[in-house]
Formats: C-alpha cells, sequence, structure tokens
C-alpha cells in the first residue's frame, strides 16, 4: 500500500491544503454476508480501485487499519457480547444447540445481522480502521480521516442491528474524546 503523499486542496476559503488519510484492510471485500443480502463488503474493495485507478491515492495517507482487540470493542459493547461475537461462527451455528438459538435471539444475530465466515474479524478490521482514524485526528497527523469499512453506526451496546455488529462510531467518538472535551 502506498504511504505518504500529497494533500487535496480546501473547499474553504482559506487556501490551506488538508492532509488526508484513508484506511484500507485489503480483506475487507472478501467477507460475505450471504446470498441475497444488501450489505456487500466487496463495494469497500471497488471503491478503493477507484481511488487507485483515479490517482487519488497520491493525494493521502493510505493505512491499513489496526484489528481493533475485543478490550477496545468492549469500551462500548458488554463483555458477553464481544465474547459471542468472537466465538460465533457458521460452524458452531451447524450444531443446532438451543443455547445457540437463544444466544442469537439475545443478541439480534440473524437474518439482518447473519453470522457469517469472519465475522469477528470483519468487526475488528472496521472498528480498527476508525479508532485508527481518530488517533490521527487526535495526533494532528491528519486534517480528515477516512474509513470507507466504517459507519456501522446501528450495532447497540449488547445488540447487532441494521447489518451492523460493533458500532465503531461510538468507538471512534470514545477515541477523539481522550483529546477533545
Amino acid at each position: 500500500m502506498a504511504e505518504g503523499g500529497a494533500s487535496l486542496p480546501s473547499v474553504g476559503s482559506d487556501a490551506v491544503k488538508r492532509r488526508v488519510t484513508y484506511f484500507y484492510e485489503p480483506t475487507i471485500g472478501d467477507y460475505y454476508y450471504g446470498q441475497g443480502h444488501p450489505m456487500k463488503p466487496h463495494r469497500i474493495r471497488m471503491a478503493h480501485s477507484l481511488i487507485i485507478h483515479y490517482s487519488l491515492y497520491r493525494r493521502m495517507q493510505i493505512s491499513r487499519p489496526f484489528p481493533a482487540a475485543p478490550d477496545d470493542i468492549r469500551r462500548f459493547h458488554s463483555d458477553d457480547y464481544v465474547d459471542f461475537l468472537s466465538s460465533v461462527s457458521p460452524q458452531i451455528l451447524s450444531e443446532n444447540t438451543h443455547s445457540h438459538y437463544r444466544q442469537l435471539k439475545r443478541f439480534n444475530v440473524g437474518e439482518d445481522c447473519p453470522v457469517f465466515d469472519g465475522l469477528f474479524d470483519f468487526c475488528q478490521a472496521s472498528a480498527g480502521g476508525s479508532i485508527g482514524a481518530a488517533v490521527r485526528l487526535n495526533r494532528s497527523d491528519a486534517d480528515i480521516a477516512i474509513n470507507w469499512a466504517g459507519g456501522l453506526h446501528h450495532a447497540k451496546k449488547a445488540e447487532a442491528s441494521g447489518f451492523c455488529y460493533v458500532n465503531d462510531i461510538v468507538l471512534g467518538i470514545l477515541e477523539l474524546l481522550k483529546v477533545h472535551r
């Protein structure tokens, strides 16, 4: 991935060039919510491809996010929910036990928010990009920070919702609040 690069010209009247950082996890497009599901992580890969082909990457710093650690995710989400997300898989669900059904219902995981291969890795990549973006802003290393794999703001403290499992927006805000009170 390209590191460094130029900055983007300001749209404002100050004519100051803005330092842009962009987080991209190359494997993000490999995750698959399932047949017919409207959430398509491969679109993030398509957006990245456009950024490369239109040479926009030359005007920003591109970084691979560190996966958010379970403890990072627990800054907002409940322990039992994070434990569930980190352990659930299609293979485990194939056992079809009553306990699994109760947990799926309790954490609102099912049709809108299905269990798929690599679910927790996907959550860690998404959240890691948003936390990393907030860190760059906090350190004044960037004026603008982008994480196209983020914005999954529907997730609740102990429940998936609206295709979202981990609320990376809240995690990013919590990181920003370390500096901006």
